[in-house]
């Protein structure tokens, strides 16, 4: 394959996926890693992690550790395939940073998979959780879960009310919450913090009180 159609695989590659390729991707289409590392080396990529690059042509951007997480849990596959039925989907204090919310540390990046999965990259860490797709969102192409199960998961992962109460404050001031959901699903954490079997408006309401700071404007 010349240089010139190399160029148009990888170019073609990134532009659905951040800037981003995996080398996966790139030999499935008859590049291979000495083109890739070729191009590592003069500039043209740069590797992000284990099996990723970035176009060098292409803007950094907040995401791009993450993305590339994203990425590398199937390098076989391109973000829009994945995109259309998600088999990864990010969680927890990752997805608390996407949305913006908390001020948790997100790595080891959360990644929610259908099926058990284990792996030994620091990081990145594997939950088998079931997920209604009614949870799962898209933030810029990379399957997120929504706010409102991202809170709860936050409770359930990290057990603490202050940390999980923190991010419903931001939650609450950037995101139009759907605050029936969110009571669905602090629904089966509720018992755990001491309220009846399934009360999670009750659940809710004591995040409520350990918020540091008022989760609405009052009328003044």
């Amino acid at each position: 394959m010349k240089a010139a159609e190399i160029d148009l695989v990888l170019g073609s590659l990134s532009a659905g996926q951040w800037g981003m390729l995996t080398a996966t991707q790139a030999r499935n289409r008859g590049v291979s890693r000495s083109n890739l590392a070729h191009r590592e080396r003069d500039g043209r990529l740069e590797r992000l992690a284990h099996g990723v690059y970035r176009q060098a042509s292409a803007p950094a951007l907040p995401l791009d550790d993450l993305h590339a997480a994203w990425l590398s849990t199937n390098p076989a596959k391109v973000a829009y395939e994945r995109a259309l039925d998600p088999d990864v989907v990010v969680g927890s204090a990752a997805a608390a940073f996407v949305h913006g919310i908390g001020d948790i540390d997100p790595l080891p990046y959360r990644m929610l998979a259908r099926e058990r999965r284990q792996t030994q990259r620091q990081e990145v860490a594997y939950s088998g959780r079931e997920l209604d797709s009614a949870d799962v969102t898209s933030r810029d192409g990379l399957p997120v879960t929504t706010v409102e199960r991202t809170l709860a998961d936050l409770l359930r992962d990290y057990g603490d009310i202050s940390l999980t109460a923190d991010a419903l404050r931001d939650a609450t001031r950037l995101h139009d919450l759907d605050e029936v959901r969110l009571v669905e699903l602090l629904a089966p954490l509720a018992q755990r913090y001491g309220h009846p079997a399934g009360r999670g408006d009750e659940l809710l309401s004591q995040l409520r009180d350990a918020v540091q700071g008022p989760t609405q404007v009052s009328g003044e």
